[in-house]
């Protein structure tokens, strides 16, 4: 008697989109621990560990994806990436678009055009107070507080300075890095914004691979 053969449903998918994330800190596009990128009920597929993110459904137009770290690993400052869909290339259609960017200049190079720079800013993740910095890394943590309690929704940042600034959280903490640290203590002033107080400011000193702790009243 024969068996029924079944035969195997094909289904033709085609990339829409892609968005590739890039960990700011270690300048990689390899992420650290689970990481969601989102827009409304659609969430992109991520490609093993990397940063890129694989959609397929999206809805044409403007479209604001929503990226966050898991809460068992909340290695990374929750952001919004604005895009629009479809991108203009349609054999590799990613943000941040590549054919922006100098050809004859590595992607990550001071010299790349301004518009590319600014798409891949966006899709950088910057580390939260939680991120396992390596050993010897160069760090200020630091809280904030107002009328002695946490202060949140506060931006942190290093006075005149280049890295990321930080955006604390409902326990008013922060983390800052330092990129290019000095071989030899260096005093450097670090500023806190808040809406509607007087800016905190504080006065420390920092050394190559040391962390550096801090508390600014404002």
């Amino acid at each position: 008697m024969p068996f029924p053969i079944t035969q195997p449903e094909l289904v033709d998918v085609t990339l829409q989109f892609a968005l590739q994330l890039r960990d700011g800190y270690a300048d990689s596009d390899q992420l650290l621990g689970a990481v969601t990128a989102a827009s409304g009920s659609v969430t992109g597929e991520q490609k093993d560990s990397s940063g890129t993110f694989l959609f397929y459904d999206l809805q044409g137009g403007a479209q604001n994806i929503n990226v966050s770290s898991d809460p068992e690993t909340p290695y990374y400052l929750p952001t919004q990436v604005g895009v629009n869909v479809p991108m203009p290339s349609a054999l590799w259609p990613a943000f941040p678009d590549i054919t922006i960017a100098t050809p004859t200049l590595p992607l990550g190079d001071p010299g790349q055009t301004a518009a590319y720079k600014t798409q891949r800013l966006a899709a950088t993740l910057f580390p939260t107070t939680a991120y396992p910095f390596p050993l010897g890394a160069t760090l200020i943590r630091g809280t904030v507080l107002h009328n002695n309690l946490p202060l949140s929704a506060t931006t942190v940042q290093q006075t005149g300075g280049t890295d990321p600034a930080y955006m604390t959280g409902a326990d008013g903490q922060f983390v800052l890095y330092l990129s290019n640290p000095p071989v030899l203590p260096l005093p450097v002033a670090i500023t806190a914004q808040h809406a509607g107080l007087v800016n905190g400011n504080a006065n420390i000193t920092v050394l190559r691979g040391l962390t550096v702790s801090v508390t600014i009243n404002m």
